[in-house]
């Protein structure tokens, strides 16, 4: 894929294609920003989905007051283009990676979550040595059960250690309830992610209550952004996936468009009810569940082999060797990770090729 792919039919891509319908993308981002713009909580959006600074630009053009980075590798790609408010809602330990995040403080605001004493100790001397002022998030855990300190006195803590520290500087504390986005029943939804938050919340009065400052409070995630954006207390929620959508979250009954697809040729037909194409398990995740099939009509994916998808005719027109099928990733996040570049689409136009800056960018 290069530039000279400007201009081209969707339809005449080569396959697999990572493809961007650039009008339904703008129209998330715009539904996003216009959602936060008058509310208490702002939006820092997670870009470990898109891995894109384009778009990244694009959320910030629509009133993101920076971004979240999953990975340190993340965040120095952001920087390269030119970010500079950016949250690494994740603990960075080895000495190598300190380095690094202290070099990158040196120029950016970047802020880092800790969830232990000792890693907190490091990031302090480091800080130190570089002669600069580390921002720093306390991470709670509010119930995913992953990273993340105990709510209350373990927090209370952990904060008054980094207080404590030359060269940090803490600015808040940040919980996600990852274990709510996905909730189907969205009272069930709210039911848990209020709770969750509660206890980021319960925590910051504690630690106000014991003389330290709050000034952030970092949640969210796009199944609970309506929920935990409007709950008393948060500051900015850290949603992704708005952007570009996938099947799991419009199954969930998440309001934005789907935005990114997969184009596919038939390779092969060797009885009338089965189709195989060229994208696989190389090309699309499944611990979502499997892709779902948006052309043609009456076909279904029904298993991903490594270079090959095995398609099933429940209804619709017979496939044939070389006809192109269109797919909506379960899972965008760790699908787009499998590709180079995006092919942005406007009228079934390639209008942009953009790389995925970010793809592998997991250290």
């Amino acid at each position: 894929m290069s530039a000279s792919d400007v201009g081209m039919s969707k339809w005449e891509l080569d396959t697999p294609a990572l493809c961007l319908n650039a009008a339904a993308l703008e129209r998330n981002i715009r539904c996003m920003g216009d959602y936060f713009r008058d509310r208490l909580a702002a939006l820092r959006p997670h870009c470990k989905t898109h891995k894109c600074p384009a778009i990244a630009w694009m959320q910030q053009r629509a009133g993101a007051i920076g971004i979240t980075c999953a990975k340190i590798s993340e965040a120095e790609v952001m920087a390269q283009a030119g970010i500079q408010d950016i949250l690494i809602a994740n603990q960075v330990v080895a000495s190598n990676k300190i380095e690094r995040l202290v070099n990158l403080a040196a120029y950016t605001r970047v802020m880092v979550a800790v969830d232990n004493a000792e890693n907190a100790t490091a990031l302090s001397a480091a800080a130190q040595a570089k002669g600069i002022a580390l921002r720093v998030l306390v991470e709670v855990d509010v119930g995913m059960h992953r990273c993340g300190v105990a709510p209350g006195r373990p927090s209370l803590t952990l904060a008054g250690h980094v207080v404590s520290l030359p060269g940090l500087r803490l600015e808040g504390i940040m919980g996600y309830e990852g274990h709510a986005v996905a909730i189907s029943d969205f009272d069930e939804r709210r039911r848990v992610a209020e709770e969750a938050v509660g206890k980021l919340i319960a925590t910051r009065d504690l630690l106000e209550r014991n003389g330290i400052a709050v000034g952030i409070v970092s949640a969210g995630g796009t199944g609970t952004y309506d929920i935990s954006g409007n709950c008393e207390g948060v500051t900015e929620i850290q949603a992704g996936s708005y952007a570009t959508m996938d099947a799991k979250y419009q199954g969930v009954g998440i309001d934005f468009e789907l935005a990114l697809t997969i184009v596919s040729q038939v390779v092969s037909v060797t009885e009338p009810n089965i189709a195989i194409i060229d994208a696989g398990a190389k090309s699309a995740t499944t611990e979502s569940g499997m892709p779902r099939l948006i052309r043609p009509e009456g076909w279904y994916l029904l298993k991903l082999s490594e270079e090959h998808g095995h398609l099933r005719r429940q209804g619709g027109e017979q496939l044939h060797v070389g006809d192109v099928v269109e797919m909506v990733p379960s899972h965008g996040c760790t699908t787009i990770n499998l590709y180079d570049a995006y092919h942005v689409i406007r009228d079934d136009i390639v209008e942009a090729v953009w790389p995925v800056a970010a793809r592998g960018c997991n250290r």
